[in-house]
């Protein structure tokens, strides 16, 4: 797999975010294009007990939120162009979700800032969704993270397709690090010796991929496996993980947690995501 197109979810509102500029600087780096999306759903008429309290967007203002996406469009090509690369505009209004899906057929890459709190589906898009309905890898950026090096890359196996998806879509990304950590967090001490039998299968997959640097980490389940999986990232100083997203479902994840909730909620680096 190589990263051709980059698509970047572009905020409506306040400055150019970190994960922008994130965005730019790996499309340097893959000599990918770079297309930059945003939407803004108007909200629509809201009516109490039969009266109505805002009539909703008119002409005039629908005219005033496209004109807005226009000037956004070219904040975005001001701040990423470069000499060398390719960039594109992409806006609607309609919600940023169902954009950023439908637009992910022309990129290789989703790049996505972690939702916002208190989530607002008419301004932002959601990474979970986006994860599950993209059929791309996401890239889930951290507030405040301008950019990645991804020289120390943790890969957060669990022998499920989802795994195996998310090591394939990172390729480019493993061709590229210093090193790569395989880990995967055992509940019971008896798992440990079929847990580092897998570990070897992945590693010796990707050394037939040409990446001769992973390391293998069997780890006991230590408090939960979300926290397990942070001290390896701070022991390890890892600044990427690698993660199959939603192996079960994501109502299932809402309501009694996982990996993947934790990591969309909760992760101090950047996170790979594949589904």
């Amino acid at each position: 797999m190589s990263i051709a197109t980059l698509l970047v979810h572009v905020d409506t509102e306040g400055e150019l975010n970190g994960h922008v500029q994130l965005a730019a600087q790996l499309a340097d780096r893959f000599q990918s294009v770079l297309i930059g999306a945003a939407a803004q759903m108007p909200r629509p008429a809201f009516v109490v007990e039969g009266v109505t309290v805002d009539p909703g967007p008119t002409e005039s203002d629908l005219a005033n939120m496209k004109a807005s996406l226009a000037r956004r469009g070219e904040q975005f090509q001001a701040a990423v162009r470069g000499p060398q690369r390719r960039v594109e505009w992409r806006s609607a209004l309609e919600f940023p979700t169902e954009l950023i899906a439908r637009e992910a057929r022309a990129a290789d890459l989703l790049v996505i800032r972690r939702e916002r709190s208190p989530y607002d589906p008419y301004r932002y898009a959601d990474a979970g969704a986006l994860i599950l309905r993209a059929a791309r890898p996401v890239l889930v950026v951290p507030p405040g993270t301008r950019s990645l090096a991804g020289r120390r890359v943790a890969i957060a196996w669990k022998d499920t397709r989802e795994a195996r998806r998310a090591v394939t879509d990172a390729l480019p990304f493993l061709h590229v690090a210093s090193e790569v950590v395989l880990l995967e967090v055992c509940e019971q001490d008896d798992q440990q010796q079929a847990a580092q039998r897998r570990l070897r299968d992945v590693a010796t997959y990707l050394s037939r991929h040409r990446i001769l640097t992973a390391a293998e980490r069997v780890r006991p389940v230590d408090g939960t496996p979300f926290g397990t999986l942070l001290r390896l990232v701070e022991e390890e100083s890892i600044d990427l993980i690698v993660a199959g997203a939603y192996g079960h479902s994501r109502l299932g994840e809402w309501i009694f947690g996982g990996m993947t909730q934790d990591l969309l909620t909760n992760s101090p680096v950047c996170c790979l995501f594949s589904h």
